[in-house]
């Protein structure tokens, strides 16, 4: 009798311990359904980054026409795409898309405007700089637990729908993680954005000017943004260290002529880094490197100090522009192989030593046309 009953009872324990563990596939942490808004919002501005990207560099007369665009269907089906199946181990995510830009029943995924001073997002609103994806759980599939006993129990028991939808936002406006800042007389009033300039390849030189003559439109500075370089904040470890992108727009931030080279060794190791920043960099069709675009910020160098003081100056302009090249000697910087480096399009040669830029583009920090310019990274903002 003893033996029967235990038999008996260890099936109904195991019945009970297969449907506990059923239900429990049918939940996803609340973390994994954030991780998931997360991602797919960033693909899906990433899209809208890409598409605006390429009309720069193929059509710059087309930038309004992506910019405005409410659809966005490319960047729609990239959030879809990056979190569909990704959790079929444990349950299915939700992300449904009807190209509409409420969020509804039928829809969690919106394109919109953010307002980098309010910091509000407009769903549906223009220029498109930002994704909003909401993402819920789901137990109808066959494919989470025990298949159609699963689903059958998540009934029974009330966990078919939950309540946990964790919403999103990414936005690609501007913000710059460059190590470099133009001088203002580098913007010829022509080249505002949205009209990108092709001009013939620039040198850049850090050198003061003497400001009883002509500015000449060829000098940067280096900068290390928000952050004062310090003994144990280093240029070299902002640089090779990936540092966030920031908004610094209208702020002041600390920039140096820095007489050594060393800086500008880290930026051309980043630069021929093939696994940094590959989404804004052109190759050609051999595949060797023929520009790194960047979003740089825009001061005014005109009491610039020689030497690697440290100093405040106001952002006063963005400028996307494009480097060409970068040509140093010495060992490649942010202490990395020479043999893992990208092959520039084209090779330096003894004496031209520099930055070099041939794409240009600047826009004020108060210009409407900042809410079209696209910052080349994606980040989250909600």
């Amino acid at each position: 009798m003893d033996t029967t009953y235990v038999t008996i009872m260890l099936i109904v324990f195991l019945v009970l311990t297969g449907l506990a563990i059923d239900i429990g596939y049918m939940y996803v942490s609340e973390e994994d359904l954030q991780s998931a808004a997360e991602t797919a919002a960033l693909a899906g501005t990433q899209a809208i980054k890409n598409r605006i990207l390429f009309q720069v560099q193929n059509d710059p007369k087309r930038i309004p026409e992506a910019a405005n665009d409410q659809l966005q269907q490319a960047a729609r089906n990239a959030a879809v795409d990056s979190v569909s199946g990704k959790h079929k181990a444990v349950a299915l995510v939700g992300l449904s898309s009807n190209d509409g830009n409420t969020l509804n029943a039928d829809n969690d995924l919106t394109v919109g405007f953010w307002n980098v001073s309010s910091q509000s997002y407009t769903p549906g609103g223009t220029p498109a700089n930002a994704m909003q994806v909401r993402t819920r759980r789901t137990a109808e599939s066959s494919s989470a637990g025990m298949g159609t006993l699963g689903s059958f129990m998540a009934k029974i028991t009330g966990t078919e729908s939950f309540g946990t939808t964790p919403v999103a936002i990414a936005s690609i406006a501007p913000r710059t993680r460059a190590s470099i800042a133009l001088c203002s007389v580098s913007c010829d009033p022509a080249c505002s954005y949205p009209e990108v300039c092709k001009v013939s390849e620039r040198w850049m030189v850090r050198a003061p000017w003497n400001p009883e003559q002509q500015p000449p439109n060829d000098r940067y500075l280096y900068t290390s943004l928000l952050h004062p370089v310090t003994v144990t904040n280093t240029m070299s470890d902002m640089i090779c260290g990936e540092a966030p992108a920031l908004e610094v727009c209208g702020r002041p931030i600390y920039t140096s002529g820095a007489a050594g080279d060393d800086t500008l060794r880290d930026i051309q190791a980043m630069m021929y880094n093939p696994k940094y920043d590959r989404s804004n960099k052109e190759f050609d069709k051999n595949g060797k490197l023929t520009g790194w675009w960047v979003l740089a910020p825009v001061v005014d160098c005109s009491q610039t100090t020689a030497g690697n003081l440290s100093e405040q100056r106001t952002v006063t302009k963005y400028s996307l522009v494009r480097i060409s090249r970068i040509c140093t000697s010495g060992p490649v910087g942010c202490q990395q192989s020479a043999g893992t480096q990208d092959a520039p399009a084209k090779a330096c040669t003894p004496g031209e030593a520099g930055l070099y830029l041939d794409r240009i583009s600047c826009v004020g920090c108060g210009s409407k046309a900042t809410q079209m310019l696209p910052a080349l990274q994606p980040v989250l903002v909600k």
